[in-house]
């Protein structure tokens, strides 16, 4: 089996870096793309540096690591990230994080292995992001995984066939001593509590072998937990949760995705942690191992569950808006006048967007708080 076999999902390799970075400096889309991330920054310079790189690993050398340190630096008041040494250099691990923003969640776990020398991983996305050259491009380039998302145009044959060419790619990748990085469930936690998708678990497993714990040891799990003070997305995501439970039924307008994915590049986040968790142990698998299948998975996504709470980092927003929306002071121990009044002012801009577009006021606020509060019970139950 090769990487070849794969041609319609995986990202470039390196003989098809050059023609793809071509395509990127000519096209209309990459002079606005530019000043977004360099500001009054020499093109012509920007096009000689992009067209010297020939590998995927110089490309984000030169180019994509220089744009994420801007981001760090221009939108986040301090990055900590903690469990690097949980991580073998030359292994391949299959990272499975909770999913708070589009593109940064995964961004800021590469930024992170870049600067401690470890090897970047490949990205699973969506396909529904992927509606031009220019944007292709630039995600194949940067090792993205092409899913094809479940659509009413794909049969349940289709999508189960889709679902287990991209098993086959994700444990042929782990196998070559590469590691990938893929979101715990389908879409961003909306509510603040993040749950893996069992369905998730089941799809990663449809290439491996029948044993369980074989099956899942050949994928070696990292779990990851990302935890922003300010939600990137924080409005946005409100008004879809709200429309969504009220009766109504969210429709995307035309590139609200990237659109999206841009207002959380550009949304101050304050603090932001990323936590690498210690990796699924054989021992606990065979304990899944030990159930039946159902139930073996059931636990298998409780242990990464309890992972991902153990290492999630709560801010002090978190405490503010569990008191708040519990009317309490059962944690103003962890927080300081100053930082309820910021954090105030950010619901009093969030509510006025929810007011804008129609919302009742009361369920916005209370979806809007929620984001923000449940991880600190989901924390506590641990």
């Amino acid at each position: 089996m090769t990487g070849d076999s794969y041609s319609d999902i995986r990202p470039y390799n390196d003989d098809e870096i050059p023609a793809a970075l071509e395509r990127i400096v000519n096209d209309p889309f990459f002079v606005p793309a530019v000043n977004f991330a360099f500001p009054d920054a020499d093109m012509e310079r920007i096009r000689e540096v992009v067209r010297t790189c020939k590998t995927v690993d110089q490309m984000q050398e030169r180019v994509m690591f220089s744009i994420i340190r801007r981001i760090i630096e221009s939108t986040i008041d301090n990055f900590t990230s903690t469990g690097i040494e949980n991580i073998e250099k030359n292994k391949g691990y299959l990272y499975i994080s909770n999913h708070r923003d589009i593109t940064l969640d995964s961004l800021l776990l590469q930024y992170t292995l870049f600067t401690n020398g470890l090897s970047t991983t490949a990205t699973t996305l969506g396909d529904n992001l992927l509606r031009s050259q220019f944007i292709i491009d630039i995600c194949r380039i940067n090792r993205a995984v092409r899913v094809i998302r479940k659509t009413d145009d794909i049969s349940p044959r289709e999508f189960l066939q889709n679902s287990q060419h991209l098993a086959e790619y994700i444990r042929w990748y782990i196998s070559q001593g590469k590691s990938m990085w893929i979101s715990q469930r389908n879409g961003r936690t909306k509510d603040g509590v993040d749950a893996t998708d069992q369905g998730v678990l089941k799809m990663v497993s449809l290439s491996g072998p029948s044993d369980f714990v074989e099956n899942f040891s050949e994928l070696s799990i990292a779990p990851i937990a990302i935890s922003y003070q300010y939600e990137p997305c924080d409005i946005k995501k409100t008004i879809e949760t709200v429309v969504n439970m009220t009766g109504g039924t969210y429709q995307k307008g035309k590139n609200e995705d990237v659109n999206s994915i841009l207002y959380g590049i550009r949304m101050p986040k304050g603090d932001v942690n990323i936590s690498i968790c210690e990796p699924i142990t054989r021992k606990e698998l065979e304990e899944c191992g030990e159930l039946p299948k159902a139930e073996a998975y059931k636990l298998l996504k409780e242990i990464i569950d309890n992972r991902i709470y153990k290492n999630y980092k709560l801010h002090d927003t978190n405490y503010i808006a569990h008191d708040i929306l519990h009317r309490s002071k059962q944690y103003a121990e962890y927080y300081t006048p100053a930082a309820v009044k910021k954090f105030k002012g950010r619901m009093a801009y969030a509510e006025a967007r929810f007011m804008e577009y129609g919302l009742d006021l009361k369920t916005a606020r209370k979806v809007y708080l929620g984001i923000y509060a449940g991880p600190v019970d989901t924390k506590i139950w641990q």
